[in-house]
């Protein structure tokens, strides 16, 4: 059972921490509603196994060159769906290609992002790597915390998106994308 609870614990912490897709969340409960938040939230169930499957295999950190390179990625795909956000006006609202695209936007970001790498290669590894069933709890937990606190989230924040003083948001979170984006191609330069 103490695995479960550091499943739920760690998932909780993951998704509740600001990060590219929490503010990818935040931006579709925005700009497209409960329903593309909610697929956006969903992309860790997609998105985790290749990480874990590393982590079987690797048992290490992820080389820095490929650290980089993610980072770079990543930072290249928050700038491009920043721009897009600022420069295009919905017109999929709350429809099944609107959560289709979400889905799609954030299991990319999730991808590129090193930190679920490196989670499940440092942290998530020693769960994983405990005797059965422990790691089923330790999964049974995280999921469901991770996807549940990101999925609450975008729920909340698509409830309130008509209040006045929060429309802005919408167009505040693609220049915050922008800016995530400038700061992981920063990030990705160093030496």
């Amino acid at each position: 059972m103490e695995a479960l609870v550091f499943g739920l614990t760690w998932g909780f912490w993951a998704g509740v921490s600001p990060g590219p897709l929490t503010l990818l969340v935040v931006r579709q409960a925005l700009t497209q509603g409960a329903r593309p938040a909610v697929m956006a939230a969903l992309a860790p169930l997609l998105t985790d196994s290749l990480a874990i499957i590393l982590a079987f295999f690797l048992a290490r950190e992820l080389p820095p060159g490929l650290t980089r390179a993610l980072e770079a990625t990543g930072g290249a795909f928050l700038l491009y769906l920043g721009y897009q956000g600022l420069t295009t006006a919905s017109k999929l609202e709350g429809s099944p290609q609107a959560s289709a695209q979400s889905l799609r936007d954030a299991v990319v970001v999730n991808l590129m992002n090193p930190h679920m790498y490196l989670f499940w290669l440092t942290a998530g590894l020693s769960q994983l790597k405990r005797p059965l069933p422990e790691p089923l709890w330790f999964i049974l937990g995280f999921y469901p915390a991770i996807i549940g606190s990101k999925a609450l989230i975008g729920l909340g924040v698509a409830k309130l998106r008509q209040v006045a003083w929060l429309q802005p948001l919408a167009r505040y979170s693609n220049v915050l994308l922008l800016a995530l984006g400038v700061y992981l191609l920063f990030l990705s330069a160093r030496p």
